[in-house]
């Protein structure tokens, strides 16, 4: 022994790369940082057609950090534009540096990694749930029945929101199987047959986000029949609470007047004069269709 205890650092190792050459591919198992010295490099995403370059990098920058310390996968590849110098930073030598610094300041990056990941997480979850509500919101003022070439609604979209295709296409699908478009064609298209339930699926789902519980799936059976009722009452009728009770009575609904001042606080009824009340029929239907498309809204098909 030689009396020193630090461990032996594996420097990085530095290349000169032609234009064109891919310095790293998202397909690559070993995670490494990659420090431009000298040129420019692009992160393309090769899945797309045209592929699409995300962004691109000068001397001094650097990619794969996350990667590295957090086993955060790299999406992209990475290739030079033109003749380029770069620093990889592997593996075993961040392994040897991390080895060779104060134990407290281990801890620090760890913790400092940890919190970030954990921040990234909360992040693309609620990407997950905002794209498809976005989506929704996209597609629902879309004119009804015209076919819309998929790639170049997905563009579209992906230009107005900075959302990722692959993605896109993913929620397209889910909208899809829950019967709110339809996809077809060898070159697919697109096409938006019920926009209103566009709306109620928007709605659904930002009630889920909120932890909320949606009032279209919250009815009782009582309250259900006197909905279908209304559906095919005409919507002129006025009356006042006491006599729309007994109208409902006399259809065999029983309802009780804490079931009134929900319909009320639902906006079944619109307060027509005095204390005599009208139903309101675009509030009834957009119940109605909640409930007739509830195995839809909820994803169970």
């Amino acid at each position: 022994m030689n009396g020193n205890s630090r461990q032996q650092v594996i420097p990085p190792t530095h290349s000169s790369v032609k234009a064109g050459f891919v310095v790293y591919s998202h397909n690559d198992q070993e995670r490494k940082i990659i420090i431009l010295d000298k040129g420019e490099l692009a992160a393309v995403d090769n899945s797309l057609t045209p592929r699409k370059v995300h962004f691109t990098m000068q001397p001094g920058d650097l990619v794969g950090v996350a990667a590295l310390l957090e086993r955060e996968p790299f999406r992209y590849d990475l290739e030079a534009t033109r003749d380029s110098e770069i620093t990889v930073v592997g593996e075993d030598c961040m392994e040897s540096e991390l080895k060779s610094i104060p134990l407290w300041l281990l801890a620090v990056i760890r913790e400092l990694s940890a919190r970030n990941r954990q921040r990234k997480e909360a992040i693309r979850r609620s990407r997950a749930a905002n794209s498809l509500v976005s989506l929704s919101e996209f597609c629902r003022h879309l004119k009804k029945g015209e076919p819309y070439p998929l790639e170049s609604l997905v563009q579209e979209f992906c230009w107005q929101t900075k959302a990722c295709a692959p993605e896109v296409k993913e929620d397209l699908k889910a909208l899809s199987r829950r019967k709110f478009v339809e996809i077809a064609g060898m070159d697919p298209v697109v096409t938006v047959t019920q926009p209103e339930l566009l709306e109620l699926f928007v709605d659904y789902l930002e009630s889920e986000a909120q932890e909320k519980p949606w009032p279209p799936l919250q009815l009782t059976l009582n309250q259900k029949k006197a909905l279908v009722r209304l559906s095919i009452t005409e919507s002129d009728l006025s009356q006042d609470p006491p006599a729309w009770l007994a109208f409902f009575q006399k259809n065999n609904i029983t309802l009780t007047a804490a079931d009134w001042i929900k319909m009320q606080g639902l906006g079944w009824f619109i307060n027509s004069k005095g204390n005599l009340f009208a139903p309101d029929s675009k509030k009834i239907e957009y119940f109605l269709l909640a409930l007739r498309y509830e195995i839809n809204l909820r994803g169970v098909l």
